[in-house]
Formats: C-alpha cells, structure tokens, sequence
C-alpha cells in the first residue's frame, strides 16, 4: 500500500458553481474513500489567502519584506524556514508569493493579522476552523480540495464565493424525470473579497504559473491560454496539490 500514490480531482465553473469533474480516488473497486471530500494540511495553497488578507489590511503588492530567518518567542520560539533553505534580499508580495516563499508569508501574515487571515479564510469557503497561528502562513490548515476549489473559485469570480453542486435531476431508464433540484442562484452568492482585491490576486497568481514554481506547465506541458494557479506540499512531499484557474474553470488536485 506505501508504493501507491493516491489522488484526488474537481473541477467546476466559478462563475456558477456547477461540477464539471468529480474523481474521488484512483479505483474504486479497492479504495471507497473520496479524496474530494476528506481533509488534510493544504500547504502553499493556503497563501493566496494570507496574500488577499494582507491587500485587504492595507498592504500593496509592490511592497518588499525582508527574506530572513526569524524565530518567534511568542509561539513557543517557532522558527519556519524556506524549502531552498536561502535566505537574504527582500521580496514583494507577488515575488514572494511566484516563488513561495515562505518566511516571507509568515510576516505577511502577521501584518495583516492572524484572525484577518482565518476569518478571510472561512469566507472563501474552508469549513473547518482555522487557528489563529502563524503557521497557517505555510498551511497548516485542515481543508478538501473542495473547500480549496471553492476557496479559488472567489477569486476568479470577483470576490463572490459560488455555492458548488454538481445534481440537476434524477431520471429514469427512459427518460422520466424523478426529482429536480434547484441549482444555486449566483445573485445569492457572498461577496467575501472586494473585486479590485480578487483581480490583484489573479495577477499575482498568473505570475506563479508564468514565473514561478507552476511554471512548468508553460514550459513543459506547453500550455498556452490565460492559466493561473498555486502549488502546494507538505513535509517530507506527503501531499502534493495544485490549485489552477482559467477564466471559466477552476481545477484542484491533490496527490499523495
């Protein structure tokens, strides 16, 4: 079983919530357990959030943070440091975010205030609650990949968070139509980020795709239309995810 990779897929329409693609495992046949649904640390991914807090707190996109090691005596001497293990030079909040770097989120969080950043969170549609410490900079945070997909699908729709679903009736063999269900009306959907905040968002998530760790899909998979996005892991490589976005499709995926 520890030779497997698992995975987890869903893809919808931000603008009106429907379900285009729903895979919950790799077979279902041995493994009844839908990686949709089920929760787990959401690394990097979580940053776009703390990013959108910090615009929202005042910051701006251009504005450098210093990429130093710091240890922070007020949560039990905590002492995060970046995947590259370098250090030195300072960042904006968009190279930082390309690059996911991660002492400098860690102060980006701070500045624009843990429970800021929580509360936005929530917003955006994780449901799990989320602590008010500042390792959630790195994400640690318990969420799906459909809180995740949820979470990005506020951002390409303005700031408006779509209610996901994926059932429109129940038929017969011949037609009969059993049961229909109403689809979510996206003039009740919640604004839970300003739009201007959400179209910086998306400008600094191209460049991650353009630029920075998702870059590969520009240079090796050769994807060429209007694409944006965020990876994400966690320790030792456990979970791999990839949070992505055209203007009409919003696609998670987790591997691990």
């Amino acid at each position: 079983y520890l030779t497997l990779l698992n995975t987890g897929l869903l893809a919808a329409d931000p603008q009106t919530g429907a379900v285009k693609a729903w895979v919950g495992g790799i077979n279902h046949k041995y493994f009844q357990y839908d990686h949709v649904k089920s929760r787990r640390q959401v690394g990097s991914t979580f940053k776009p959030v703390v990013y959108a807090a910090a615009l929202q707190s005042g910051m701006l996109p251009c504005e450098y943070t210093p990429n130093r090691e710091l240890t922070y005596a007020e949560y039990e001497d905590w002492q995060p440091k970046n995947a590259d293990g370098e250090y030195g030079g300072v960042y904006s909040m968009t190279g930082a975010l390309s690059g996911s770097v991660n002492v400098v989120s860690v102060e980006v969080a701070l500045r624009a205030g843990l429970k800021s950043v929580a509360d936005l969170g929530r917003a955006m549609g994780v449901q799990q609650n989320i602590p008010e410490v500042p390792s959630i900079a790195l994400g640690a945070v318990d969420a799906s990949l459909q809180d995740m997909v949820r979470v990005y699908a506020t951002l390409v729709n303005g700031g408006l968070s779509p209610e996901l679903h994926y059932l429109d009736r129940i038929e017969t063999p011949d037609g009969k139509v059993l049961v229909n269900f109403k689809k979510p009306d996206s003039r009740d959907f919640k604004r839970s980020l300003e739009a201007d905040y959400s179209a910086a968002m998306i400008q600094m998530l191209e460049k991650v795709v353009d630029e920075g760790t998702g870059r590969r899909l520009r240079s090796e998979y050769g994807l060429r239309m209007p694409l944006a996005g965020k990876t994400g892991t966690t320790q030792n490589q456990t979970d791999g995810w990839f949070l992505g976005f055209t203007p009409r499709l919003v696609v998670g995926a987790w591997v691990g």
